[in-house]
């Protein structure tokens, strides 16, 4: 029951989040200065290589404090050590952007440090309600951070806002890093290094993809594609679960039971987002483009995209799924996850190719259709490798939730007028439509799916017993 909790908790501060996010965005996008955004850029790029580096160890924090959680000053030291290395990538990074400002590189080591402590991945596997109400705090401190950013328009402001958004959940457990510890720890690690590295590989198939849609269709292709990775946006508050699902899976008995719960939740809020776009595309054109209203081709795009998403939200699930369940603290490249990244890489060169192929034909159309194809190709894969145990998944959760795809598309769903002005009016306007669509969603879905029945029926148990509490 206190896992439910947590989730309630988790995907309300993702909702409130979300809108943080937009009000936060809405400043830093209409105040900075052009040179200051592209040291932003520069920056967050720069500090994605570096979070990279640093994931050859902070990936495995979670699994190893599932098994031993006493080695947490340990990961915090071996962390440390390493965030000097990733620092130093950033360093060289934005020495080629000719941008190295003593500040914000400070600032820059600072943000690596705190990315590096393990305190998130314990609270992840051990105090998720904490995890959830610090994450709301961390929430709360970016929005009053875009008013910071207002009066101080720089790209130091808005990294000084991501320090103290990150300060709540690193100082939730402090202890005295063991860095002598760290020489040992790392050997241990290094075991995992091939599947991190492995993994690294998909910022390159992501590249070669938008590379690929730029051959098919030019700016104009790529437009659309940005557009729909800012829809994508809309499953925040599904992302939410993933890692309590993730931490959940590693410390409980019943493996499928959790998956199969979380599954329910976290596809439900994907089929939320899917009714959207299958009813009222036209809504997320206003929110995001307005001067794009009057185009079919994106709108016809947004329209069957539903497919898509759901089918990342399946493979996102699948593969959470299949990391979760490995009882091995360290992945080699014999184990399924691994052998889950060699299929995707393997089968990288024929999903751009079709990328290319629809998009070419078919346009933004066929670019929904090939990321659609991929995600079930690759979530497949994973199914596969799970074995018969995991059945159910497929059965009870995926062919349930593609089933009330299908009737949301199908059934007709009155819905009411809303405002196509501004940002604050169209959002506001549509929440009878969004409470409407949730509340469909929720009758088929719960009636098709079994483990969605009774996610519903413990969240309904917590709801009576809360007075009496």
């Amino acid at each position: 029951m206190r896992l439910i909790g947590a989730r309630l908790l988790s995907i309300l501060g993702s909702i409130y989040g979300l809108i943080v996010s937009l009000v936060y965005t809405l400043v830093v996008t209409r105040h900075l200065s052009a040179s200051e955004l592209a040291t932003l850029v520069a920056f967050n790029a720069g500090n994605s290589l570096a979070l990279g580096i640093l994931g050859y160890v902070t990936v495995w924090y979670p699994r190893v404090l599932a098994k031993q959680p006493e080695r947490y000053a340990e990961l915090a030291g071996t962390g440390l050590v390493v965030s000097f290395f990733a620092w130093c990538s950033l360093v060289v990074y934005m020495a080629l952007y000719g941008r190295l400002d003593v500040i914000i590189l400070a600032i820059g080591f600072i943000i690596i440090v705190l990315y590096s402590w393990p305190a998130t991945a314990y609270l992840s596997v051990y105090k998720q309600r904490t995890l959830s109400i610090l994450g709301n705090i961390s929430q709360t401190i970016k929005l009053a951070g875009a008013f910071v950013v207002r009066l101080n328009p720089s790209a130091s402001a808005v990294l000084l806002v991501n320090i103290a958004m990150t300060l709540p959940t690193t100082v939730a457990r402090l202890v005295k890093p063991k860095i002598f510890g760290s020489v040992s720890l790392l050997r241990e690690l290094s075991r995992g290094a091939p599947y991190q590295t492995l993994s690294l590989s998909f910022p390159l198939v992501g590249a070669a993809t938008a590379y690929a849609l730029y051959l098919a269709g030019g700016d104009l292709l790529l437009s659309y594609n940005y557009m729909l990775f800012q829809i994508y946006k809309s499953v925040y508050p599904a992302l939410a679960i993933v890692p309590l699902m993730y931490g959940s899976l590693l410390a409980e008995g019943n493996k499928l039971r959790r998956a199969l719960l979380d599954g329910a939740v976290l596809l439900y809020l994907y089929l939320v987002a899917v009714a959207v776009m299958a009813k009222s595309p036209e809504w997320y054109i206003a929110v995001l483009r307005p001067s794009e209203l009057g185009n079919v081709q994106l709108a016809r795009a947004v329209w069957l995209n539903g497919f898509a998403l759901l089918a990342s939200g399946i493979w996102l699930h699948v593969d959470t799924t299949l990391r979760g369940v490995e009882e091995k603290v360290i992945f080699t490249l014999r184990d399924r996850p691994a052998k889950a990244l060699m299929f995707d890489v393997a089968v990288a060169p024929a999903t751009i190719m079709l990328t290319y192929l629809l998009a070419k034909t078919y346009s933004a159309l066929g670019m929904v259709i090939a990321s659609a194809i991929t995600s079930i190709l690759t979530a497949s894969y994973r199914l596969k490798l799970l074995g018969r145990s995991y059945l159910p998944l497929l059965t009870r959760l995926y062919l349930p939730a593609l089933s009330t795809l299908v009737m949301l598309y199908i059934l007709p769903i009155p819905l009411l007028p809303y405002m196509k002005g501004g940002v604050v009016e169209t959002i506001a306007t549509y929440v009878p439509n969004a409470v409407i669509l949730a509340t469909a969603v929720l009758g088929l879905f719960v009636a098709l799916s079994p483990p969605a029945r009774e996610a519903l029926s413990i969240l309904l148990r917590r709801l009576r017993a809360t007075p009496r509490s």
